[in-house]
């Protein structure tokens, strides 16, 4: 079974969504079945950063219960697999967080590696995150808030 990695951090700017993509990649390059998650369903940007910033079934229409979540799995020219949120606003209205944990355990039957991209801060989408991995990789930069915030997510991640 799967392994699941949450990239998160309390702040936001800080790279969670660079070095996600950075690591999926580089563990597809090595011969690794990746998996990146999109969990950043109010403003997400992995997509953007592969260059499929719209497509027509996203994580959110899986948390939703609106499309087959095997569907909202799309493989980059690089062979990484992206499972992209929505940019729509409208469709962050919906979403049933608690679903998340679920979701994800259906994705690890699929692949060896799954990246959470997390959210900044430390509300319900992060909480999803938490729930749903095995393991958190801290993303934080050399400034006061962003360590502050860093401490407070390792802090929501032990309890």
């Amino acid at each position: 079974m799967a392994k699941v990695y949450a990239i998160i951090s309390g702040k936001g700017g800080v790279g969670k969504t660079t070095s996600a993509v950075n690591l999926g990649t580089c563990l597809n390059h090595l011969g690794e079945d990746v998996i990146i998650v999109d969990a950043n369903l109010t403003t997400p940007n992995v997509g953007i950063h592969l260059g499929a910033p719209i497509v027509p079934i996203t994580l959110n229409h899986a948390l939703n219960n609106q499309a087959k979540f095997e569907d909202a799995i799309y493989e980059h020219e690089t062979g990484t697999k992206i499972m992209p949120a929505s940019l729509s606003l409208r469709e962050t209205e919906k979403i049933n967080y608690k679903k998340f944990p679920e979701l994800i355990n259906k994705i690890k039957k699929l692949t060896n590696i799954v990246l959470i991209d997390c959210a900044a801060g430390l509300g319900e989408e992060a909480r999803a995150a938490i729930d749903s991995c095995d393991e958190v990789i801290i993303i934080t930069n050399p400034e006061m808030a962003a360590v502050t915030d860093a401490l407070k997510t390792i802090k929501l991640a032990e309890e």
